[in-house]
């Protein structure tokens, strides 16, 4: 099912001169090569690690279906015709069949960071599961990663220490939760 998301073209915050910021659906092929940097960057700073290749073509195919299953879900945050941010959005559904939204990778550019790319995506994301009838999403981020802590609190996310998890190489992953 195609939606429109309304204010999928933000503006930028004023430090970027009013620069738009454009986040639409994206092709993954046609962007693999930032993809796989994004997703380097993100594990190596969450992780202290690269992400290994077997777990990257894993990503990639979820990434894909996800896709295909609805093409408004994956995401690229633009600022002119460069790709500066990317997203990854997903419905998922509790055991007692209640739905919330889920948003599986997020990533801003070091060079584009602090300039609006985040909060656009963020829009979006809000958006997109508003249109879905979704009053809530979540994500994870790395203990260590206290400047996306640090963004997401202050965009409106609340950390929920119960949700917090050990994943790989024994990182504490912190669960932040959306309320629309």
């Amino acid at each position: 099912m195609q939606r429109r998301i309304d204010t999928s073209i933000m503006k930028a915050d004023k430090n970027v001169n009013e620069t738009e910021i454009k986040v639409f659906p994206i092709d993954i092929d046609e962007y693999y090569d930032f993809l796989v940097a994004a997703h380097n960057e993100t594990f190596k700073l969450t992780f202290g690690s690269l992400i290994s290749e077997e777990f990257l073509n894993k990503e990639f195919v979820r990434t894909k279906q996800d896709s295909a299953d609805d093409a408004n879900s994956v995401v690229g945050a633009f600022i002119g015709n460069e790709i500066v941010g990317h997203a990854v959005l997903e419905v998922n559904t509790r055991d007692d069949g209640s739905q919330f939204g889920w948003i599986h990778f997020y990533y801003v550019s070091p060079k584009s960071r602090r300039q609006g790319v985040g909060k656009s995506l963020v829009s979006y994301s809000i958006d997109y599961f508003s249109s879905l009838g979704l009053k809530e999403f979540f994500l994870r981020t790395g203990e260590f990663n206290t400047g996306a802590q640090s963004f997401y609190l202050n965009t409106g996310f609340t950390h929920l220490p119960e949700g917090d998890r050990k994943s790989l190489n024994d990182v504490n992953e912190l669960l932040m939760r959306y309320v629309i």
